[in-house]
């Protein structure tokens, strides 16, 4: 028994803690806002699956509510800074690329609306692969599946980055 108390007591007292409602963020802030990122890049529309995105997430972990500027407690804002497609695998005999890498970056601020304090400013960037294929219909559509797949990680990453309790 005298064992199970010095786990508990070990596991307590090192930091380490179940995830809930703890966050980093100063206790006023109950919303957020997240307009439509800018975009820097000559891609049209990545600004609009990054934000939606960011969206997602913070609606489906309900712990700050998205609402509207005029009446959230914090702004989350940004810009798609970089995008670019690079092939990363050709075949041996006639050199076509069979794979590409889509690298995308983005810039992003959190900041409390009353004060205008920004408590995060970053840049981030995350990268997926995807098939290229003789279509070329179907080569964009793989495109824009690693794009939405790019923009969901780095939401997630930006989401445990203002919320995580760590």
């Amino acid at each position: 028994m005298g064992l199970i108390h010095v786990g508990v007591f070990l596991v307590g007292g090192c930091g380490y803690h179940m995830r809930g409602k703890e966050t980093n963020l100063p206790p006023e802030i109950h919303s957020v806002a997240i307009p439509i990122f800018a975009n820097r890049t000559d891609l049209t529309g990545i600004e609009s699956d990054v934000t939606r995105a960011l969206v997602e997430k913070f609606i489906a972990t309900k712990r700050l509510s998205v609402t509207t500027r005029d009446s959230a407690d914090a702004l989350l804002t940004g810009t798609v800074r970089y995008f670019v497609a690079t092939p990363v695998a050709v075949t041996s005999s006639s050199q076509v690329s069979t794979e590409y890498r889509a690298t995308l970056t983005v810039e992003f601020s959190f900041q409390g609306v009353k004060d205008g304090k920004v408590l995060y400013r970053e840049t981030m960037n995350d990268w997926r692969n995807y098939p290229v294929v003789a279509d070329l219909n179907t080569t964009e559509q793989n495109k824009r599946d690693a794009i939405r797949a790019i923009s969901a990680l780095l939401a997630e990453r930006i989401h445990e980055l203002i919320l995580g309790g760590f």
